[in-house]
């Protein structure tokens, strides 16, 4: 009797081990799914995946000339000044938007405006203008344009700016159009002119035999706008 009691014992111990066995296997599988594998390659069977890059369109940016100004003395006959401080001498357009659908830039600015020694100004026509010279106020020459230096490559603009460009000076004026980039072009990073270009931009000033000496002051805007414009 005392054997059988033991036997039963050793059974119920070992049915009891193979309860918690297969509760400790299947437990698993209950709590949660196995994850999905990926395809599986054999020999001579070519397996695919699918990649997946989520771009978004960066922004159109213009940085412009720090500021733009002109040194002279006045002779009494008609001068023409320009700007020769070589960081005056560039404007950079980035189109990180990835559209292709051009852009262009357009310059605004206030009368010129002297006081000291005595209240003068300038006039708004006839006055102020730019192009692609340190030489001639008048030379038809568009300012060069390179993809910057240590950017990648860029896709240049085609410019269709006749050249000088005439901006009239005054208050709340419409922006003239100084530089336009086609349709599909004038991607990336892009400087105009440059005191190393072979067209750096040229800022001119015309002096008249009347102008009173002075220090003359305004305030030049420049705007960037999406789509090459109506220059």
């Amino acid at each position: 009797m005392r054997q059988l009691s033991a036997r039963k014992k050793r059974v119920s111990s070992l049915l009891g081990a193979g309860a918690l066995l297969i509760g400790g296997v299947a437990a698993p599988a209950l709590l949660a799914a196995a994850p999905a594998s990926a395809a599986t390659c054999t020999v001579g069977v070519a397996c695919t995946v699918t990649g997946t890059a989520a771009l978004t369109g960066g922004t159109l940016s213009i940085t412009p000339p720090p500021v733009i100004g002109w040194t002279g003395t006045l002779t009494g006959v008609t001068k023409d000044l320009v700007d020769l401080t070589a960081a005056d001498e560039t404007y950079n357009v980035d189109d990180a938007t990835g559209a292709t659908s051009g852009w262009n830039v357009g310059v605004s600015a206030t009368t010129f405006t002297s006081t000291t020694p005595t209240a003068a100004t300038l006039p708004d026509t006839g006055t102020f203008s730019t192009n692609g010279s340190l030489t001639s106020a008048t030379a038809i020459t568009a300012p060069t344009a390179t993809c910057t230096s240590g950017t990648g490559t860029c896709l240049l603009p085609t410019n269709g700016v006749t050249y000088p460009v005439a901006i009239t000076t005054g208050a709340a004026v419409t922006p003239v159009i100084i530089y336009n980039a086609a349709d599909l072009t004038g991607v990336g990073s892009i400087d105009i002119g440059g005191s190393t270009a072979a067209a750096p931009v040229g800022w001119w000033l015309a002096l008249s035999p009347t102008t009173a000496p002075g220090t003359y002051t305004s305030t030049i805007t420049f705007t960037l706008s999406s789509g090459p414009g109506a220059p």
